[in-house]
């Protein structure tokens, strides 16, 4: 198994929110993450290398993240490049997510990254594949919603998978908050990000 995550963003909203969580997994670690970036024609490369926790056996491990920023204007030039038909993407284990399922994935990092699970970087992976096959089969594209869609509810279907997203994720950052592994101010800015990527202002939420 591939123990790196590749992420395809281009200039869209769910695009942003991922680059908001990964900026905010990198804070978190404080120190545990080196990072380098390359530009190229409308792109841009970076690559992070996140140390990992040391096992029970002291032995350390490192999780590599690389992340392709896609300018506007390049963005249709670059699909067929990294063969994915809609931006955002994400590759992992020999698989590929988009759109919504991106960002999930995103945060799912986020969360086990930031807890104090000692795990390797093929542990990581494995979790995240896990949770990959919880919100959707492989391999399969969800059509971004209009920002009409989005302020009216759009199709009820659509909108109910996003509450179901939304409520899971909540009750992951609830439980970092109550063992005390995010502080408020954390906990309200991921908040605004789910709320902002999902498009749930629409829906009831406290």
């Amino acid at each position: 198994m591939k123990k790196h995550i590749i992420f395809f963003l281009a200039e869209d909203d769910l695009s942003y929110s991922i680059a908001a969580i990964l900026d905010g997994l990198i804070e978190e670690l404080d120190g545990k993450v080196k990072f380098s970036s390359q530009k190229y024609l409308g792109a841009i490369l970076t690559e992070l290398k996140i140390m990992l926790r040391p096992n029970f056996a002291r032995k350390s491990d490192t999780l590599k993240v690389i992340v392709y920023s896609i300018s506007e204007l390049y963005k249709e030039r670059y699909k067929p490049v990294f063969n994915i038909p809609i931006f955002p993407a994400v590759s992992l284990g020999g698989h590929d997510y988009f759109g919504e399922e991106a960002v999930d994935i995103a945060s799912e990092l986020y969360s086990i990254l930031s807890s104090r699970d000692r795990l390797n970087s093929e542990q990581v992976v494995h979790r995240l594949l896990r949770r990959a096959r919880k919100i959707g089969s492989f391999n399969k594209v969800r059509i971004e919603r209009s920002e009409d869609s989005k302020i009216l509810g759009g199709n009820p279907a659509v909108a109910s998978f996003c509450k179901r997203v939304f409520e899971e994720l909540m009750r992951k950052l609830d439980k970092l908050r109550r063992e005390k592994k995010i502080d408020d101010m954390k906990y309200r800015k991921i908040r605004e990000i789910y709320i902002k990527l999902l498009g749930v202002k629409f829906l009831e939420i406290g």
